[in-house]
């Protein structure tokens, strides 16, 4: 295999994309699924989870804001360790979206009392609190789209959301906070153990976290892991370097799928020129189809059929490959090609 093919196979394998493993290790491994679009998740688990059903995919699972102060689903037990890597909690403080410290003490007990109670909508929590004297300016903080007293409390562990496509909560076990260099060192082995062989600057672009403050932890994680030199840079393993593999001639990969997401340096997996086909200038991140080593094409699942865009005109070969794998992973049968 050539240097990219190695890099790829290696993320390709450690990333549950050639063999599928039990969902709560997959959840685990790609340290959380990124959850901006509500149905990524669960595709990223179709393809990957060898225990996944539509009825049960997100048993056990929570939306809360992680690393790159983005959405993701992770395993409930493992809260803590994303809340306190990403420093989340600690008091209540003046000054965030508006509501004062003792506005947001007031408020949080009575919203999670209310969840508890099952009124775990955003509707029903909206009517609630303006039942108990919130007036509206206070409302549009509480419940503001970005954020508000919701996600202070889901920085708190105090909530969740649910992981559908409707707005709901759920108060989750009681985390287990940890200090935050030690989760970002767990989070950064586990990084380099799935993710691996990447660089430093990948591993940043994946977690967020600003350079001073990682700098210490990977002075102290780097000497423990294997470092492996291709195309003049360093690149850093928790494993043993596989060197010998077959890329499958067809891989589907979701949106906002960690295989994309977990590499500042993507050209192991799409060419320069069709790096814009997969990821806008919005920042929309759109499922992908590897073909032949390289991702040449977008798919979307509608009406019970798969919708293909190539980058470029296919082979039919690729086409056959196409149709073969969407039947073997996701089971539909009809799939229809279009110009970009």
């Amino acid at each position: 295999m050539t240097e990219k093919e190695i890099l790829l196979y290696n993320s390709l394998t450690g990333l549950h994309l050639l063999e599928k493993a039990p969902k709560a290790e997959v959840v685990r491994d790609l340290c959380g699924l990124q959850a901006q679009f509500s149905r990524n998740p669960q595709y990223s688990l179709w393809l990957r989870a060898s225990d996944y059903t539509p009825e049960t995919w997100d048993q056990g699972l929570v939306k809360i804001w992680s690393h790159r102060g983005t959405i993701h689903v992770v395993g409930e037990e493992e809260v803590g360790l994303y809340l306190s890597a990403a420093d989340h909690g600690g008091e209540y403080s003046d000054g965030w979206w508006g509501l004062t410290a003792v506005q947001q003490r007031q408020w949080a007990p009575f919203i999670r009392e209310q969840v508890r109670k099952g009124n775990d909508t955003r509707e029903g929590l909206k009517r609630a609190c303006t039942e108990a004297g919130m007036d509206d300016k206070m409302l549009s903080r509480v419940f503001y789209g970005w954020g508000g007293l919701i996600k202070e409390m889901c920085f708190r562990g105090q909530l969740a959301c649910a992981t559908g496509t409707q707005k709901r909560y759920l108060i989750p076990k009681e985390p287990e906070m940890m200090d935050r260099d030690r989760a970002r060192a767990i989070l950064i082995l586990r990084y380099f153990d799935r993710f691996g062989p990447a660089t430093v600057q990948d591993c940043r672009a994946f977690l967020g976290y600003k350079r001073k403050e990682m700098a210490p932890v990977l002075e102290e994680i780097l000497p423990k892991l294997y470092c492996t030199v291709m195309e003049g840079q360093d690149y850093y393993h928790a494993k043993p370097l596989i060197t010998q593999g077959k890329i499958p001639e067809c891989v589907l990969i979701p949106g906002f799928d960690q295989l994309v997401m977990g590499y500042r340096d993507r050209t192991r997996f799409i060419r320069p020129d069709h790096a814009r086909r997969l990821v806008n200038m919005a920042g929309i991140v759109f499922p992908g189809i590897l073909l032949r080593g390289q991702i040449r094409a977008r798919w979307k699942e509608e009406g019970g059929r798969v919708l293909v865009t190539p980058f470029e005109p296919l082979l039919k070969k690729d086409e056959t490959a196409v149709r073969r794998t969407v039947k073997k992973m996701l089971g539909i049968r009809e799939v229809v090609f279009r110009s970009g």
